[in-house]
């Protein structure tokens, strides 16, 4: 099973489908490749730094760095490779590498899934230490990196990563004529 093409982006309950493709704690930099159907390491970390939170992409989006919508799950567990979860929208973070901009989903489980986050709705209800968290993580990760470099270019609220999610949507329909 393709898990970009064969797994709804919404479900009904305005949940978005998540993908995992890193747990939080590794340093292995793992993707999924849609040609193969299968996750890959693309690289292992290079700083001390391992990833603060479960990272993955939402199936049947595209974004306007040829890969699938990047997804930021804020959760309490290691949620393995592969994992498929319903997860809410709470904000974007949006960035500036050395290939250009790359905005990132931040997300959380439905409440069903994971109560420790049931009161977080928005980016302005997430805490200052883990914005803080997500913001150094992403400046660091690469800086031991040749040629490789990441720039902040803020937090969003919900709304707009909304728009960036159904953009992304747009893209992978038109990208992949389905």
């Amino acid at each position: 099973m393709n898990l970009l093409h064969s797994i709804k982006a919404l479900n009904d309950d305005s949940s978005v489908n998540v993908i995992v493709e890193v747990s939080i704690g590794s340093k292995e930099k793992t993707e999924y490749n849609n040609l193969q159907e299968k996750f890959v390491v693309n690289r292992v970390l290079s700083s001390i730094l391992s990833f603060p939170f479960n990272y993955g992409f939402v199936p049947e989006t595209w974004s306007t760095d040829d890969d699938p919508l990047d997804v930021i799950i804020l959760c309490s567990e290691v949620l393995p490779t592969g994992t498929q979860l319903q997860a809410r929208v709470v904000g974007l973070l949006a960035t500036t590498d050395q290939e250009g901009k790359d905005s990132k989903l931040i997300t959380v489980p439905i409440s069903e899934k994971e109560p420790l986050f049931a009161n977080i709705t928005d980016i302005d209800t997430l805490d200052k230490q883990t914005l803080e968290n997500i913001q150094y993580f992403y400046k660091n990760y690469k800086i031991n990196e040749p040629g490789k470099w990441v720039d902040i270019d803020g937090f969003f609220p919900k709304e707009q990563a909304l728009v960036k999610l159904h953009e992304a949507i747009d893209r992978y329909h038109q990208h992949f004529q389905k």
